[in-house]
């Protein structure tokens, strides 16, 4: 071989060497940050996600970074004030405001509506806990809700209940009775009354479902409201049928209840129906309960997309959202139920019993309250509860609730 051959074959393969070493000097490097939640495994299907993402985007490289729910959300409010956050994260819906209201994330209104991502796309609910004083801070990303009622087949027959009639307020009532032995240790409906998310959920699906609201169109609470105060008399009076301990009763021990054959109905989101579908029960689900001539309305849970302020990275940023949305995307990488409509649909047709259900309640359901002091306003609720199931009148405990939280 010839010194010029050898000569333009080292030249070749510098020139080779600078292409890709430039090539990876102007790599982008995303970080997302999502939380890790007990029992879903939600971090390996977004890391698969991941992958799909950089062989679409071998300009982008994306580090992720999981945190178990209970840390998720302080870990991040310090990283973003500590000035080394994320460039997109997954949040909570009932954070969404507050980091809006904080000035962390950036509106996304100019961006969705160049890029094509219309409200239409999405459920109304999960669309309308993304928008906070008229603007958009975040894409959902997955839904679902509180509650689903599921029930125990068995029990209902040998009480010579058609589970149907349950729906309604005035058939839960009178189902109740007669699915109820407390010296068997058997019981209805698994109610909770403890200091945490679930009877807040669960008494503004009541509440939502009467027509009334926890805050107003004008801001202020609303619990005072008749619909409302109707909606916890009956709640407080359908725990009549629910285990003993209710007050310190969390949601995971009414599941076991449930699975052990005890409980005739269960109310958890439509994320259960795995974990039953290993188990003996031989279980139904309907959506939630409503006063006779009214529609049963759930409450909202899920997480959306958003984008930091502080991010170098906005544009890839938002590359990203788009992709993990997307229609062949979003029901690849969910392990809750996809916030993109037509890919819900096809998740629920293939993984889910009574899809049409649970996409109707998705499709009905409400978001809990949007203000920026959520979490404030949750604890009253929690606080609230708890006295009426105590036996504070429902009137005074709502009144001195909606006292605390226009307090705000």
């Amino acid at each position: 071989m010839s010194n010029r051959v050898v000569r333009s074959a080292a030249l070749a393969a510098a020139s080779l060497w600078l292409l890709s070493g430039t090539a990876f000097a102007q790599q982008t490097v995303l970080k997302f940050w999502d939380n890790q939640q007990t029992e879903s495994g939600l971090s390996v299907f977004q890391q698969e996600a991941v992958k799909r993402f950089e062989a679409e985007n071998p300009d982008i490289k994306v580090e992720v970074t999981t945190i178990p729910y209970p840390e998720y959300q302080q870990r991040l409010l310090t990283a973003v004030q500590a000035g080394n956050g994320p460039d997109v994260s997954t949040v909570d819906q009932i954070w969404n405001s507050a980091f809006a209201e904080a000035g962390a994330i950036v509106p996304l209104d100019d961006m969705a509506k160049a890029s094509g991502v219309k409200a239409e796309t999405f459920f109304p609910g999960a669309w309308e806990s993304a928008n906070y004083k008229g603007q958009l801070w975040g894409v959902p990303f997955n839904v679902d809700v509180w509650f689903f009622a599921f029930v125990n087949k068995k029990l209902f027959a040998d009480a010579g209940v058609d589970p149907a009639s349950i729906v309604t307020w005035e058939g839960l009532e009178a189902a109740a009775p007669k699915l109820t032995d407390k010296t068997k240790g058997q019981f209805f409906m698994g109610l909770t009354g403890n200091k945490s998310e679930y009877p807040v959920v669960m008494t503004d699906s009541f509440i939502y479902s009467n027509g009334g609201s926890v805050l107003g169109v004008d801001g202020k609470c609303a619990l005072t409201a008749p619909e409302s105060v109707q909606a916890l008399e009956f709640y407080k009076k359908m725990t009549e049928y629910a285990p003993a301990g209710i007050l310190n009763a969390a949601n995971e021990p009414m599941r076991e209840l449930f699975l052990n054959g005890t409980l005739a109905v269960e109310l958890w989101p439509a994320l259960e129906q795995p974990t039953l579908d290993k188990s003996s029960i031989d279980w139904d689900l309907l959506a939630g309960f409503a006063p006779a001539g009214k529609k049963a309305v759930g409450t909202y849970g899920g997480w959306n997309l958003v984008l930091y302020k502080a991010s170098p990275n906005q544009e890839a940023a938002w590359k990203f959202i788009q992709f993990m949305t997307r229609e062949d995307v979003n029901g690849a990488v969910v392990d809750l139920i996809p916030a993109n409509v037509a890919a819900a649909k096809a998740f629920l047709d293939k993984s889910r019993r009574h899809p049409d259900v649970i996409l109707d309640h998705l499709n009905n359901a409400k978001p809990r309250p949007l203000s920026p002091r959520y979490l404030e306003v949750s604890e009253i609720q929690q606080n609230m509860v708890q006295k009426i199931l105590s036996g504070t009148p429902v009137a005074d405990a709502t009144k001195e609730a909606c006292a605390a939280i226009d307090a705000l």
